[in-house]
């Protein structure tokens, strides 16, 4: 991958990014603004503001914070592609990218919406820094929605065990009937709620769906719910100062359409609330369509590749899934089994022994490739899907046929793969890579001269201890903030600026990289 067409496209980015807010702050009538943060990684996120014809209010969406309730981030999708007439959106579909595509309550470090206290905001690490990320976003805004799905139906009279107090879903959630800011300004968040729901359900033909309002009074000491002090909109509400609330449709509802249909009518309801009037609404995708995956192989040009097709590659190959193309293009990532993590798109890997990649559609699987390995014996060439030779770029390595018959004392690594800040770098063996002291760098894989041997090198970053019970030295795939992360007594010479990277294989080390850190 070459870092100088990255830095182009990054530049080109922020330019058209200055271009459409200048225009938006002319007067000129409609934009829409798209960021990424942590690219490349399984914590991807993706922010959408969708700027009115006429200014107003802004409201702030987030969906998919806790992985396993599709009704919210399904509906917040809708909003990434909306239009308005007047006021604002900022939209974030997918705020927990990793538990998504898990389909789990919680993420790499746990509840992603019990992350917004006071005792987590000094610690980094990939899910605090998106929670970093949305606090930001919050201040941005006039009102927070936090689409949920929560367990049976909220009633605040017990009538079963699965309509209770103690149930979330079917609700309206806020921390206080009222609130008093300490500059003095009251939010009536009771209120709001109130009158949302009364256009809501009317439109609402089953009863059991239809939404109430629902008081934890989290501000209070006699709250039954002080794990909520630690939620996005406890924030929202108490540092902020605006109205948040979280809206739950019901788990038991197990149709997706039915509860986005519902969760839209609430977040429309919010909209006329703050006088924020849509042009046109985005369409609900109800099931994903694969059309094809992009595949580079080596230095060559990305082929399309067709949904369930297979292809044929050299031992040593390097295989990148640079994009898919589906009828719907966010939520989806490419897994290379039992190879990488569980986003492994735009990551190179070499193949010396057959494989597949999986297609997801948040959790979904929606598609697939094989990836076979060509025989070498025939000297003949096959009518292969896609035709690999070393004159298009691939360097003569051992095949999976012979590394049998290489001596495991030959074994050696060649170089380090690397997610620094959302770009993929690599450092050859014996080489240092510069970073950064406070961004996130996340160690991808090693490569060998035996490519079928890949998979089984761990990369041992010295001074660094991940966030794991069990410290089998294996560093691959955990977000490092060298500033907070790496002990200085690991360092060269004990002097906080050179860290060693070791490449191990059966308890041996097989080489050494470098990571230097920038100086202060």
């Amino acid at each position: 991958m070459k870092i100088n067409t990255l830095l182009q496209h990054a530049v080109l980015f922020t330019g058209l990014f200055l271009i459409s807010f200048a225009a938006h702050a002319r007067g000129v009538s409609h934009q829409s603004l798209h960021d990424v943060y942590l690219a490349n990684t399984e914590h991807e996120l993706h922010v959408f503001r969708i700027y009115g014809k006429k200014p107003g209010k802004t409201i702030l969406v987030i969906g998919g914070i806790q992985g396993d309730e599709p009704g919210g981030y399904l509906t917040a999708d809708l909003y990434a592609d909306i239009t308005l007439k007047q006021g604002n959106l900022i939209v974030v579909p997918r705020a927990n990218f990793y538990s998504i595509l898990l389909n789990q309550r919680n993420g790499l470090t746990g509840d992603m919406n019990r992350k917004f206290g006071e005792k987590d905001k000094d610690h980094k690490n990939l899910e605090q820094e998106i929670v970093s990320i949305l606090k930001g976003l919050i201040g941005e805004a006039d009102c927070l929605l936090n689409l949920h799905e929560g367990s049976g139906f909220y009633s605040p009279d017990y009538i079963s065990e699965i309509e209770n107090p103690q149930r979330f879903g079917q609700s309206v959630i806020f921390d206080a009937d009222r609130y008093l800011s300490a500059e003095g300004k009251t939010i009536n968040l009771e209120d709001i709620a109130l009158r949302v729901i009364g256009r809501v359900n009317p439109q609402i033909e089953e009863p059991r769906y239809q939404f109430k309002a629902n008081n934890h009074n989290t501000i209070s000491d006699t709250t039954t719910h002080l794990e909520q002090r630690n939620s996005a909109s406890y924030y929202a509400l108490t540092q902020a100062n605006i109205p948040a609330f979280g809206i739950e449709t019901s788990k038991s509802i197990k149709s997706n359409s039915e509860k986005v249909n519902l969760q839209k009518l609430v977040v429309n309801s919010f909209m006329t609330e703050f006088d924020i009037i849509p042009d046109s609404p985005g369409l609900l995708t109800e099931k994903t369509e694969l059309d094809y995956i992009l595949v580079k192989i080596n230095s060559g040009l990305p082929y399309a590749v067709p949904n369930g097709s297979e292809i044929t590659v050299s031992p040593g190959d390097e295989v990148i899934i640079t994009d898919i193309i589906a009828n719907f293009d966010r939520g989806l990532a490419a897994d290379f089994v039992d190879m990488g993590s569980y986003n492994d798109t735009k990551l190179p890997f070499r193949i010396a022994q057959a494989t597949k990649v999986l297609i997801r559609k948040d959790a979904e699987t929606c598609g697939y490739v094989d990836i076979k390995i060509k025989e070498e014996t025939s000297s003949q060439p096959s009518d292969n899907t896609l035709k690999t030779t070393a004159s298009e770029g691939r360097q003569q390595k051992v095949s999976a046929s012979d590394s049998a018959a290489v001596p495991i004392g030959s074994l050696r690594a060649e170089k380090l793969l690397v997610n620094l800040n959302g770009q993929f770098m690599s450092v050859k063996e014996g080489e240092e890579l510069v970073v950064p002291r406070d961004k996130a760098l996340i160690i991808k894989g090693v490569q060998s001269n035996i490519p079928l041997l890949d998979s089984d090198i761990l990369a041992n970053l010295k001074g660094f201890a991940p966030p794991k019970s069990n410290n089998d030295g294996n560093d691959i795939n955990f977000a490092v903030y060298p500033e907070q992360d790496l002990w200085k007594r690991y360092s060269e010479d004990k002097q906080g600026l050179r860290y060693p990277v070791n490449a191990i294989h059966n308890d041996k080390t097989i080489g050494i990289f470098w990571i230097r850190l920038e100086e202060q």
